[in-house]
């Protein structure tokens, strides 16, 4: 974030609607459209007859969605379950630390007084080492007591139940319905932070609002602990503006709010793998060359040209205190390239850690352009996956929507 070197780019080198393609690419992500109908890291893990899982719209605590489990009695539990949550710079969860985990919880009509495990609705935090075995599991009880809750409720564990006796390589979090419970119940701001200020790693999309291949961070400790502020609480997918199909990500900073920068980005996205993807209609892509779309950085190498492209809808802008403060007072990229990429590879990227800013026009509003940077994948650094962030910095006021983020492979070899 603010460790990164900042460069400013002149809108007319990075507005690109209007200027020709340099060579034949093709759309490289289908994650860029921001479609997915699943959030980022969250998986439907069991759905009997009799039971509706929903990423939900209808009730959220934060953002602008929640998990929902709607059941009747059933033949199995209903659950979501969640990916390994050690990832991104929380490769491992340290040993030895007491550790405070939970979510927000409201339920409806769900069944009371429940007798045995089958009706009970409970949240599970599970551990497992470096060598898959299970290390302990902390199970939270949602609070049955009555069938409807009055408004969100934190579901927690107490201080010293959740201490790791060895290092946690794998982490799952589950919110399940067992088999005989009924009702609906939401949740919302999974939590995991250190007591006493110790690191206890980090849970992700943890208040459930990005799709598929998106991760955050946002102010003010990247949002696993269910706290949200300096305007980007207000950070969600949206349904009131779309460059194409029916979503784009919102940012919305207000005057006068405290400073801090965010981000919503990729995760990252190896060199190399190929294979079908499916644009905003449902339909297999090609490309004007014949060429079929793939969900990968298919045949990138160190030394190629990519362009990053999205799409950025803007209002209620200040030109006067953007042109005073462009380093701050701005949206922009921040590509980043790593050697390693898997869940417990850590935080380690290679070659350069740039942010770039965009410069707008000197409006205090406009309409859908798009917005292009071109990079070259660094050389001698070992370089296989690529992560793109749409990066808020720290002064920033005004409404942003990012729409239709694209990576593409340029045919020449440099600009």
């Amino acid at each position: 974030m603010s460790w990164h070197t900042r460069i400013l780019l002149v809108g007319a080198a990075l507005l690109v609607g209007s200027m020709p393609m340099l060579a034949q690419t093709s759309s490289l992500w289908n994650i860029g459209g921001l479609e997915g109908t699943l959030p980022s890291y969250w998986n439907m893990g069991n759905q009997p007859g009799g039971s509706t899982l929903t990423w939900a719209t209808d009730q959220f605590r934060s953002g602008g969605h929640s998990l929902k489990i709607t059941k009747t009695a059933t033949s199995d539990t209903a659950a979501w379950v969640s990916d390994n949550m050690c990832d991104i710079w929380s490769q491992t969860i340290s040993k030895n630390v007491d550790i405070f985990v939970g979510a927000y919880v409201r339920t409806s009509g769900v069944n009371t007084n429940p007798a045995n495990n089958d009706q009970r609705w409970y949240i599970a935090y599970t551990f497992y080492d470096s060598a898959g075995a299970l290390i302990g599991q902390t199970k939270l009880p949602i609070n049955q007591s009555v069938a409807s809750s009055s408004g969100w409720v934190a579901d927690t564990n107490q201080a010293g139940q959740t201490i790791l006796p060895k290092d946690a390589w794998k982490l799952i979090i589950s919110f399940v319905g067992g088999k005989n419970a009924t009702g609906t119940v939401w949740a919302d701001d999974f939590m995991q932070v250190g007591r006493g200020g110790a690191w206890a790693g980090q849970d992700w999309n943890t208040n459930l609002e990005v799709p598929t291949g998106w991760y955050y961070w946002l102010p003010p400790n990247g949002g696993n602990d269910a706290l949200l502020s300096k305007g980007f609480e207000n950070t969600i997918v949206t349904s009131a503006a779309a460059h194409s199909g029916q979503h784009s990500l919102k940012f919305n900073l207000p005057a006068g709010r405290e400073s801090g920068d965010g981000f919503v980005g990729t995760r990252r996205y190896g060199f190399g793998s190929t294979g079908g993807s499916l644009n905003k209609t449902g339909s297999l892509r090609t490309t004007t060359s014949g060429g079929r779309d793939i969900t990968s950085l298919q045949d990138v190498k160190p030394g190629d040209m990519l362009r990053l492209s999205v799409w950025i809808k803007a209002s209620g802008l200040v030109p006067d205190s953007a042109a005073k403060y462009p380093g701050t007072w701005s949206v922009g990229f921040t590509p980043l390239w790593f050697a390693k990429y898997g869940n417990n590879d850590g935080y380690n990227p290679v070659g350069p850690a740039n942010d770039y800013t965009f410069t707008f026009p000197n409006v205090t509003s406009f309409d859908w352009t798009q917005y292009s940077l071109d990079v070259q994948v660094p050389t001698g650094v070992g370089a296989t996956a690529l992560e793109t962030r749409l990066h808020v910095y720290s002064t920033f006021v005004g409404t942003v929507y990012f729409d239709d983020l694209t990576v593409t492979k340029l045919d020449i070899p440099q600009i």
